[in-house]
């Protein structure tokens, strides 16, 4: 072969030098047309397997045809015998060099050629080292045109290979219940695999370890729901017939979770140049706990008339049901109900899909259950809903849900009871402080639940396999037919459940049985049961008090029942901070004492006529928000409280009893709190007795008392500086103390005195400079006559005064300074005024100062106002 090469390099020499002679000697047109014309080769190389004409490369074999990276190719030119050897590189045609390489072109003198042979390499460094060499089997030719390209496909003997792409299915497989089967994986804990695959022909087995897979939830043609797991991984495998044998599975820490055969067929075929897709089947277990679970979901599903199921609440879309057409293992995805982990079902709720009948057996499976909600006192009104928490509830979330039934039907901020020109100075002076006001503060009337007696949901008992619940922590029962548990209930190793629920259970004509078993409740809600009898209720309350669980209540709710009293054995609610008993018949109860720290008291609308004390203690004031009274038969202030106590209370309410004197008389100790509201009752006069034992009083609500006189002296105390808000309207004073002044309520900050009987402005509260909210509406005498003509010349002067209330009153002509900083002013119902608003017309226009008037007044200055 040298001696040809040597030959081919000869002749091109001679062809070299005669071109050169020629282009020194010169050339015409005509000459051209002599000169030689050169084209282009350019192969192809295809695997063998893949191609349907063979290469002959004898024992040779190339492993994969990326191996190839630089081709040698070997041709004799067919016009004179010379032979010809040039190398190219390679180039793969697409994404995989599996599916073909493409040579470099190669420059040729047009004529004829014949492939000899060729020679593969691959690049290692700077060395080319031979991995292939062959010849075509069958005469290859090439025929090169002058100024073209010819393309030639050339095989070659390469091993024979496809892509493989596993996805994973569920294959349930029938077995008997068994321990090792309870905490069983679930389907879309999968992420990683690895599987263990036989060449069916060789035997030999590939492991394709930690193949990462993603789980995804699909809708068959009919509507089916199912789950696979998909993975992007393709992997390149030997031409042949193989079959998945058995899987390892791991989860996303890539822990193991299960490992098995493979139980179906799992033989598939892999052809040279093509991707086979594998659905490999693991192997899933009914019997698994998570799965038993959800059997025992629709089973009560079932017993519950769960066709005629419609959600009507504002968790869901109202209407709808649960639906178990879909994989077994995904029947725990309901509306409703929440699954941990390990997808046991931990939080249930059946109350709001108006489920009827008696919860069967099926409710003992649910082991893991945390939550179990048949019924709330929220059905209707939502918010803060079991349903809607992850798995069993943050530590958040259970004391938003601790909170809710307080929050949303008795708590009140008893300052939206003062007036309204004081209810704007609690705004403003929140503002000032950064702090919430009345705007987000709860109304004093909110919407209930429901009626009682009104049923949302027709459950009518519970299984007594309820007490297999041992991890359960809340009960809510409520809105239904339910009357009592099952004989054999007995909750005594529930040592978790510490809130339950029985609130309208029209059915329930006593306190069930069971109840008395829990040893650790912490909240109690017995609310809205008028249909127990006054005594049942009581004797059942008494026996609460004496139960494993009285040392363990801090929240008890009792409100809109038919109580007359309350058990002596109360007392043994040591930790009880939360006690509500609104709007029941009540007329005596016993006094807590010193070691009950009640945070929250409610018993409004009772008829209550006195609050006795041991040791001078209702209860322990600690920590007390909310001491709340109102709209009882009180006729007595109660000395139970003590001014000197170094713990302030939020909130003490007294309004609307009959209230006119107080207990102790020169033994009363006074009382430390921030807001006091006797409203509505009998106080013929100011009760000078706060101040003169020093009580400590931020806001003073004493509207609607009738009262006459406000004397010298009743503002004569150490602490009258803490005062800043001040309600007297609707009494019938003429006249404040002489000591209503600066030097001793240097702090107050609303004051209103409207619907009173003042004939002189009452000046001394000008002289105060925190003054902001000034009212004196509707002055009148006994015989409803309007008695307050004078205005306050100079009140511009004032430097805090914001908000001045003047109508209703006789207001004549004013000659005075109207102030831009006395940005609301009210001035209606005075029909013989006659004002100039020049001072702040402009203020008017832009918004910024509000006149409340009327459009038949004398209002002049300002063209901004709507006037007759």
């Amino acid at each position: 072969m040298k001696s040809k090469i040597l030959a081919i390099k000869t002749l091109f020499l001679f062809s070299l030098v005669l071109s050169l002679s020629l282009g020194l000697g010169g050339c015409s047109d005509d000459d051209e047309a002599l000169q030689v014309e050169y084209g282009y080769a350019q192969f192809k190389l295809f695997k063998s397997a893949s191609y349907k004409k063979l290469a002959s490369t004898g024992s040779n074999e190339l492993d994969y045809l990326g191996q190839a990276e630089k081709m040698k190719i070997v041709m004799t030119n067919n016009q004179d015998g010379s032979e010809l050897i040039q190398t190219v590189g390679l180039n793969q045609l697409g994404d995989d060099a599996e599916q073909g390489l493409r040579s470099e072109k190669l420059k040729l003198m047009a004529g004829s050629y014949t492939v000899v042979g060729f020679y593969l390499y691959q690049i290692e460094g700077q060395e080319l080292t031979l991995v292939l060499s062959g010849e075509p089997e069958e005469p290859t030719v090439i025929d090169v045109v002058g100024g073209g390209l010819c393309v030639k496909d050339l095989p070659v003997k390469v091993v024979s290979r496809g892509k493989l792409q596993f996805s994973l299915k569920k294959n349930f497989v029938a077995d008997t219940k068994s321990a090792d089967n309870a905490d069983r994986y679930r389907f879309d804990e999968v992420a990683y695999a690895t599987l263990y695959v036989q060449n069916e022909f060789t035997m030999a087995e590939e492991v394709f370890e930690m193949v990462p897979f993603e789980y995804a939830e699909k809708l068959s043609e009919d509507g089916v729901l199912y789950a696979v797991a998909t993975s992007d991984s393709i992997f390149t495998v030997r031409a042949g017939s193989y079959s998945v044998v058995s899987y390892v599975l791991y989860d996303k820490s890539k822990k193991m979770v299960d490992g098995d055969r493979v139980l179906l067929d799992g033989s598939f075929q892999i052809a040279d140049n093509q991707q086979t897709s594998v659905d490999v089947a693991v192997n899933l277990y009914p019997s698994a706990a998570y799965i038993q679970d959800y059997i025992a979901l629709r089973r009560i599903w079932e017993a519950l008339d769960g066709e005629n199921w419609s959600y009507d609440d504002i968790g869901y879309s109202k209407g709808t049901n649960w639906d178990f057409n879909k994989d077994i293992d995904l029947w725990g995805q309901q509306p409703g109900v929440s699954i941990d982990s390990r997808g046991r079902i931990v939080n249930l709720n059946l109350g709001s899909f108006g489920p009827k009948g008696r919860v069967p057996d099926e409710i003992g499976q649910l082991t893991e259950l945390k939550i179990l909600t048949l019924g709330t006192h929220s059905d209707r009104v939502g918010g803060n809903m079991p349903e809607q928490w992850d798995e069993a509830g943050t530590a958040a979330q259970k004391q938003a849900w601790r909170d809710d039934y307080y929050n949303r039907f008795i708590k009140k901020d008893v300052r939206a009871s003062f007036s309204e020109p004081l209810q704007l100075a609690f705004d403003l002076k929140a503002e000032e402080d950064g702090k919430a006001g009345l705007a987000s503060a709860s109304p004093l009337i909110s919407r209930k639940d429901v009626q009682p007696g009104v049923f949302t949901n027709g459950i009518t008992g519970i299984s007594s396999e309820i007490s297999k619940l041992t991890k359960l922590q809340q009960l809510f029962i409520a809105n239904g037919k339910f009357a009592d548990f099952e004989e054999g209930t007995d909750f005594s190793q529930m040592e978790d459940l510490t809130d339950v629920e029985f609130y309208n259970c029209p059915l329930m004509e006593a306190l069930p049985e069971a109840l008395f078993t829990m040893p650790n409740v912490e909240l109690l809600n017995l609310a809205t049961n008028p249909q127990i009898e006054a005594a049942v209720l009581e004797q059942g309350l008494d026996q609460l008090a004496q139960s494993a669980t009285a040392s363990k209540l801090q929240i008890l709710y009792l409100g809109n029942n038919r109580l007359t009293t309350l058990p002596e054995s109360f007392r043994n609610f040591k930790k009880l901070g939360k006690l509500d008993c609104n709007n029941n018949q009540i007329r005596t109860i016993p006094a807590f004492g010193k070691d009950v720290n009640l945070v929250q008291l409610t018993m409004d609308y009772n008829q209550i006529t006195e609050i006795p004390n041991i040791d001078g203690y209702f209860c322990g004031y600690d920590d007390v928000e909310t001491f709340s009274f109102a709209h009882n038969k009180l006729t007595v202030f109660p000395n139970i409280f003590d001014a000197k106590s170094v713990y302030g209370m939020s909130t003490v309410d007294f309004s609307y009893n009959q209230i006119a004197e107080f207990e102790g008389g020169d033994d009363f100790r006074g009382i430390h709190v921030g807001t006091l509201s006797l409203a509505g009752n009998q106080l013929k006069t100011f009760p000078a007795i706060f101040f003169q034992t020093n009580s400590i009083i931020g806001a003073l609500g004493l509207s609607g008392n009738g009262m006459e006189s406000f004397p010298d002296g009743s503002l004569k105390g150490e602490y009258t500086y803490f005062l800043e808000s001040l309600d007297l309207s609707y009494n019938k004073l003429t006249e404040l103390p002489v000591e209503f002044l600066a030097s001793t309520l240097p702090y107050l900050y609303g004051l209103d005195l409207s619907n009173n009987r003042f004939s002189s402005f009452p000046y001394g509260p000008l002289n105060i400079s925190r003054l902001t909210v000034y009212a004196l509406r509707n002055q009148r005498d006994e015989n409803g006559n309007r008695t307050l003509r004078e205005w306050p010349v100079g009140i511009s002067t004032c430097p805090s005064l914001r908000a001045f209330y003047m109508g209703g009153n006789d207001l004549r002509k004013i000659d005075d300074t109207i102030s831009p900083s006395i940005y609301i002013f009210e001035i209606k119902d005075n029909p013989n005024i006659s004002i100039d608003m020049s001072d702040v017309c402009a203020y008017i226009g832009a918004g910024y100062y509000i006149l409340v008037y009327d459009r038949t007044q004398d209002i002049r200055g300002c063209d901004y106002l709507d006037l007759d």
